[in-house]
């Protein structure tokens, strides 16, 4: 054991999230990896006598969260972008404010919303970039993570230009490899990527072994344009779809082009219907749900309770600060909650330990990354957050319920952030 790398995590709570809570935890840290978790008792005799100690005697120590989908080149955009308002008129001013955009004021949005990330205990994210800019930034921020390159092919004519671009990112960036950091496709969505075009990203990602990520289902006016060619998106993008079958929703198109796959996420899935559902309980996919933008666009509700009991997998995340108030996982949790009790829905049966799962293990998961990450286990990477919440009992419930930002966060062993 090398003991000027050896931590110990001390809390009045210790959540490993596939284990029960310890209470007066700690974590052993060796490394970059978890050498033990139990109690302080336990774990203070087998700690070499040079052990750094970290003490948080009111506080709790959890996995690292992870947020499955972000767009943190749009953090900036949160300033300029009004919210509540209905999807159409917030995506044609998304569309305006990207177009004016250049890789240096991505870059510093990406940034910016790493360091946030970081703050609100997020140590692996699904990121969805445009420039590419957020991969360096997550790379100097020393997060954990996918990072998404977004493809948007709106004609055949575009897509040889647009998959050399894409691949040449793809390999300049594998090529200088990332301890942290891996690379994924994402085509925007079945509305913006012909059907020939999402073919060859979809080839392309099962060529080199890569997951991907696209938004799915979202709005009516996407279900309208993709199943029927009505309504006033098809005035704009219905040339996307000129050789796409008629008669098949968002997600039923996805899968006639090959895309429920393994490895593949989708964010949203809100206007899905009971065949969509049995649809994705049948295909080895994750489902990104995203709550708080769904109300701030006005797209409707994901049937969250229907999804669960078809066994449907679903994890949790933000989305973009373009379309919600945080990039905290936590603030997600409590937004959902509220929602489903307010609906009286199955889903609000869940314990807060299995709402805990769906922003730590379960998202993990969805990334291909629960073997590195996504609890606190012996072996697997020291990605660890620490919350002030002083709790006597329940502590699932009672962080859900109060936490906001860490106080410390820890990835591969290394202090990223840590509250003055």
């Amino acid at each position: 054991m090398n003991q000027s790398q050896a931590k110990l995590v001390r809390a009045r709570w210790v959540l490993p999230v596939t284990a029960p809570p310890v209470r007066d935890g700690a974590v052993l840290v060796v490394g970059k990896c978890i050498a033990g978790v139990d109690t302080y008792k336990s774990l203070v005799l087998i700690a070499p006598p040079r052990v750094e100690r970290l003490e948080f005697p009111e506080s709790m120590v959890l996995p690292g969260l992870v947020n499955p989908h972000t767009h943190l080149e749009n953090t900036h955009f949160a300033q300029v972008i009004r919210r509540p308002q209905p999807f159409g008129r917030w995506l044609r001013q998304m569309v305006r404010l990207v177009r004016k955009q250049t890789f240096d004021a991505a870059i510093a949005a990406a940034r910016e919303g790493a360091q946030q990330l970081l703050r609100y205990g997020v140590t692996t994210v699904g990121e969805f970039s445009r420039w590419g800019a957020s991969f360096v930034a997550l790379q100097e921020a020393g997060i954990r993570g996918v990072v998404f390159k977004e493809f948007i092919c709106l004609s055949d004519e575009e897509e040889p230009t647009g998959s050399a671009k894409l691949w040449e990112w793809l390999q300049a960036v594998r090529s200088q490899g990332s301890p942290l950091l891996k690379v994924g496709v994402g085509p925007h969505a079945p509305y913006t990527v012909t059907p020939s075009a999402f073919r060859q990203v979809v080839q392309l990602a099962d060529e080199l072994g890569l997951p991907l990520c696209t938004h799915a289902a979202e709005s009516p006016a996407e279900r309208a344009l993709v199943e029927r060619r009505k309504g006033l998106w098809r005035l704009w993008l219905g040339a996307v779809l000129r050789d796409a079958p008629l008669g098949l929703s968002p997600l039923r198109y996805l899968d006639w082009l090959g895309v429920l796959r393994e490895g593949t996420l989708l964010v949203h899935c809100v206007q899905v219907d009971d065949e969509d559902i049995t649809l994705l309980s049948q295909r080895p996919v994750w489902v990104v749900h995203c709550p708080r933008s769904n109300a701030n666009l006005q797209v409707g509700t994901m049937p969250l309770a229907k999804m669960l009991s078809a066994g449907v997998k679903v994890c949790l995340a933000t989305d973009g600060l373009a379309s919600v108030d945080s990039l905290s996982p936590l603030d997600e949790l409590r937004f959902v909650q509220r929602l489903f009790a307010s609906q009286g829905a199955f889903a609000f049966s869940l314990s807060p330990a299995q709402w805990l799962r769906m922003v730590t293990i379960n998202a993990a998961e969805a990334l291909g990354m629960a073997r590195e990450t996504g609890s606190l286990e012996e072996g697997k990477r020291a990605d660890i957050a620490v919350f002030p919440v002083n709790a006597t009992e329940e502590p699932e419930e009672a962080l859900i319920a109060s936490a906001c930002e860490a106080i410390l966060t820890m990835v591969d062993g290394h202090i990223a952030w840590r509250a003055e």
